[in-house]
């Protein structure tokens, strides 16, 4: 299973100057939408565009394929492309800009794009230009069923607690197995973690090294893509387990240790004070045994149904608890 990495996402704020020109005045050329073929060859927009804030709209566009578009013509020419979501109702986000020819990776299947003279948005209301648009990816066709659905039935589950954080390398440290269920349509997944960042290009399951935090709920969603389209699913929540090393009582923390650790059918508790109930959690924080002390035999705990890995122990006593780490082998 891939780990990955999540990343910091940074917000930059650039000012654009004359870097993207994306006026209308032009009007609409040609006068209807132009839909591709993505055969790989150059397919013509127009013969006569003219570079006098001329807008072209373009369909047919396969989500994930790259494409190039240019423009010839006796003078010069600066094309800008953006998105055009909702059908064309409105422009989208800039896309790429430059002059000449620019090639961009479609993010949605159709797009504007804008035909001025220079970088300075300036425009002739003449000079023919020929324009075309390329799919220049390997495999132009989209092989895809049916456009992905929405991640659901995720691991951890929904609102999960105690979901554990692996500090083997404290520098990376990382929580894993978070997977989820869909119709395994999509050929991509980026994991979004709401108001930290996003990990993109990640596998189902996987493992995520971020700077986690113990005690602390975290909200997530998973966007899925393939080429006719991409879904962002609900948001989901977890809160990671509280600091192994720290109990939440104000008094002395360590009045209970466990033995042996790795242990094969039972755990053996010790203690010099009373407490009232013990419950073991996997690395998922899913509850997986859950006991009251009066239940225990020599406060030793069956554990030979679990199955070989790394779980985490909290004993309650009044006024206090503690998570103990063990290894079941």
């Amino acid at each position: 299973m891939k780990k990955i990495t999540l990343l910091f996402l940074c917000l930059v704020v650039v000012t654009w100057s004359h870097a993207q020109c994306t006026t209308t005045s032009g009007g609409l050329y040609p006068g209807s939408v132009v839909t591709i073929l993505n055969d790989g060859t150059a397919e013509q927009i127009a013969a006569d565009n003219w570079p006098n804030a001329e807008v072209s709209a373009i369909s047919g566009l396969i989500i994930g394929n790259t494409y190039t578009v240019a423009g010839t013509n006796t003078t010069s020419l600066y094309i800008t492309v953006a998105e055009a979501p909702s059908d064309f109702a409105t422009f989208g986000v800039n896309i790429v800009h430059g002059a000449s020819s620019v090639s961009f990776t479609a993010t949605t299947s159709e797009i504007w794009i804008f035909w001025h003279l220079d970088v300075l948005c300036r425009t002739q209301d003449s000079d023919n230009t020929t324009t075309t648009i390329q799919c220049t990816s390997l495999t132009c066709t989209c092989t895809a069923n049916s456009a992905p659905d929405a991640a659901v039935a995720t691991t951890p589950i929904d609102n999960a607690t105690n979901v554990a954080i692996d500090v083997s390398d404290p520098a990376n440290r990382f929580i894993s197995g978070f997977a989820w269920t869909d119709n395994g349509e999509a050929t991509s997944y980026d994991f979004n973690i709401i108001g930290v960042g996003t990990a993109t290009g990640v596998s189902n399951p996987v493992d995520i090294t971020y700077t986690w935090l113990y005690s602390t709920t975290y909200s997530w969603s998973i966007t899925s893509t393939n080429c006719l389209g991409n879904v962002t699913s609900s948001t989901f929540s977890f809160t990671t387990e509280a600091d192994p090393a720290l109990s939440v009582s104000e008094f002395d923390t360590n009045k209970f240790s466990v033995y042996p650790n790795p242990a094969k059918n039972s755990l053996n508790i010790k203690s010099d004070i009373s407490f009232y109930s013990v419950e073991i959690y996997n690395q998922l924080g899913q509850s997986v045994i859950q006991v009251n002390a009066d239940e225990l035999v020599n406060k030793s705990v069956n554990i030979s149904s679990l199955n070989n890995g790394i779980y985490f122990m909290k004993i309650s006593a009044i006024g206090r608890e503690q998570t103990l780490k063990f290894v079941k082998e």
